[in-house]
């Protein structure tokens, strides 16, 4: 689970945020470091698209399209996000959220006999500018000109920005009721719940129909879809956020365990320095990263750290003989006369 930390990022609840003691727009512009104009202005969607970035990328086959603030606009989604980011989130939220990661969610589901895994649907596009709004009012208390102009200093195309660094954390706010209630119903169920932006999963012993059938409902009273649902039994490897848990241990997916063998291959076969360097470096990189996931303490990942230390081991002792060939050459054997011939044609390479 997540590290001990003496001074918690997560400071105060929700109801101790700046946001939550009746702010006016004055000072929200003082908490986005702007003056009160200028926020108004560059909430207005002709100013606004001036630092508003448009671009599609391709992720796993499928097109996205990104549409995200930039300078100004994004400095001030930037200063929203830190003062938001300081609210203490529920435990079953895993991101956004610092010091969680893709092995704390996997691994809050060990040792379960069944798990439920499904998507929220458009869960950016379909957060609209007014459900923002109207989510800001009910939770932080905010008045409704104070709401409405975060919610469109925070939008773009009356939609959650896809790419702002702020949006993450503003659905985990606006959709915060809804995720309460599928933790509510978990809680009485048994059930283990965790949030990964728009991935839940819930596992326990067993999982009954209703269940799935209530949380889909939970989720469509609150205005949205959800999609891609799975109910997953643990006779083999379930891969939850792209971590696999079969029992009590964690796993990594078989495309990972053959990049492994290249790159093994790969540092083997290395004839020159610089290929033994380069595959070495990567060969470590990837130990590294499935001994993260399957934990240092485990048979694995001890084995792992033994094979980190030899490749280490041997990449020392290649530096210290190449070290010691560049010492041993013939450069000092040279005449009087060479070695000052030498010395002039090293002074005159134009540095």
């Amino acid at each position: 689970m997540p590290k001990g930390n003496s001074q918690p990022y997560e400071k105060y609840d929700l109801s101790s945020s700046p946001f939550a003691q009746r702010p006016t727009q004055r000072d929200v512009a003082a908490l986005a470091h702007e003056n009160l104009a200028d926020l108004k202005k560059m909430s207005e969607s002709r100013f606004k698209e001036t630092f508003i970035e448009r671009r599609t990328i391709i992720v796993r086959g499928k097109s996205r399209d990104l549409v995200y603030p930039v300078a100004r606009l994004r400095a001030i989604h930037e200063r929203i996000k830190f003062h938001l980011n300081k609210i203490i989130q529920p435990e079953f939220l895993m991101s956004p959220r610092k010091g969680r990661s893709q092995r704390d969610n996997a691994a809050a589901h060990l040792d379960k006999c069944q798990y439920l895994t499904l998507d929220l649907r458009k869960f950016y596009p379909s957060t609209t500018r007014s459900k923002i709004r109207n989510a800001l009012i009910s939770q932080f208390q905010m008045h409704v000109d104070v709401a409405g102009l975060i919610a469109r200093i925070s939008t773009a195309d009356d939609r959650a920005c896809f790419g702002s660094p702020l949006t993450p954390v503003l659905m985990s706010i606006v959709h915060r009721p809804m995720f309460h209630e599928i933790a509510q119903l978990c809680d009485s169920k048994n059930l283990n719940y965790t949030v990964w932006v728009d991935d839940l999963t819930i596992s326990g012993q067993f999982i009954l129909g209703e269940v799935v059938a209530e949380v889909r409902k939970i989720i469509s009273s609150h205005g949205q879809k959800s999609h891609k649902v799975r109910i997953l039994t643990g006779n083999k490897p379930v891969f939850i956020t792209g971590i696999g848990v079969v029992g009590a241990n964690l796993v990594v997916k078989n495309s990972m365990d053959l990049s492994t063998k290249d790159l093994w291959e790969n540092f083997n076969c290395a004839l020159t320095d610089d290929e033994y360097d380069v595959a070495a470096t990567r060969l470590l990189a990837q130990l590294g990263t499935v001994r993260q996931i399957v934990g240092k303490q485990t048979p694995r990942g001890q084995m792992l750290s033994s094979q980190m230390n030899s490749v280490r081991q041997s990449r020392r002792r290649r530096h210290k003989l190449l070290a010691k060939t560049f010492s041993n050459l013939q450069l000092t054997e040279l005449t009087e006369e060479e070695r000052e011939e030498r010395h002039e044609e090293i002074a005159s390479i134009p540095f």
